[in-house]
């Protein structure tokens, strides 16, 4: 159902209202100042945090653009009513939004009583057109998200014919009594591995004598090895040296088919 757009001047700001706003000092009062004329008490809650940001932003922008009390008052009913509209339903209304921003923007920048009044000019109608798309619906999902209740869907299927699946029971677990729970906990601490003891300094003095022996014998089993190893290397040296000797491959050697003949 689709809302028809109205005229809006002095509609949530009056002339009082707004002698307070501009002369609020510092952002934190003109937060105060908002908060108690949009009746907003729980300052701390998420969604009036956002709700009051919202409105201080748009006041913001209004005395950035040098508007006049009855623009002001114009642009915040504006802004208010486009939010409500968003909020109306968790589904998805971007574009039914936007059709209502610009049907109110109309009706307020066109001198036609009792139809729309002239209150902004074609360059503030720009710039407001500017300033709520890169505000407010570059975050319409946002507010949608934050102000819509969540929409929940319990489905369940009913077949002719064929009957009802009875619940389920839940039986309850047997208790023991709490003489039987008190002999079956004292086994359980019993059964429980006793603590390893510590170590005495007789052991620990016994534990690095046997080290030191080993790690003595493994040098010396060590040394044996390499000494072996040297050994074995130089007797396959002799074999090598006696093997090219025979078949004349040693420098210095003549091949036997180098000899002259007689």
């Amino acid at each position: 159902m689709a809302i028809e757009p109205k005229i809006c001047v002095w509609s949530d700001l009056t002339t009082e209202h707004l002698d307070v706003i501009f002369s609020a000092s510092t952002n934190e009062n003109l937060m105060s100042v908002l908060a108690d004329i949009c009746k907003i008490e729980d300052t701390d809650d998420v969604k009036n945090q956002i709700l009051l940001e919202f409105y201080f932003h748009t006041i913001q922008f209004a005395k950035s653009k040098g508007m006049n009390y009855a623009q002001t008052s114009s642009l915040f009913t504006i802004m208010k009513l486009v939010h409500a509209m968003c909020i109306s339903t968790p589904y998805n209304n971007n574009k039914t939004t936007f059709t209502y921003f610009k049907q109110l923007l109309v009706k307020h920048s066109l001198q036609r009583p009792p139809y729309s009044v002239g209150v902004f000019d074609v360059s503030q109608v720009q710039a407001i057109t500017d300033y709520a798309l890169n505000t407010y619906f570059r975050h319409f999902d946002m507010y949608k998200y934050a102000f819509t209740p969540k929409v929940r869907i319990d489905i369940s299927f009913h077949y002719d014919g064929i009957p009802e699946t009875p619940e389920p029971i839940v039986v309850a677990e047997p208790t023991q009594p709490e003489e039987e729970q008190e002999e079956v906990e004292a086994e359980t601490v019993e059964e429980e591995e006793p603590a390893p003891e510590l170590e005495s300094e007789e052991m620990k003095q016994l534990r690095d004598m046997i080290q030191v022996a080993m790690g003595a014998e493994l040098k010396q089993l060590q040394g044996r090895l390499e000494k072996l190893i040297i050994e074995q290397d130089a007797k396959i040296s002799r074999q090598v040296e006696a093997l090219e000797e025979s078949i004349g491959l040693k420098s210095g050697a003549k091949s036997p088919a180098g000899k002259k003949r007689k």
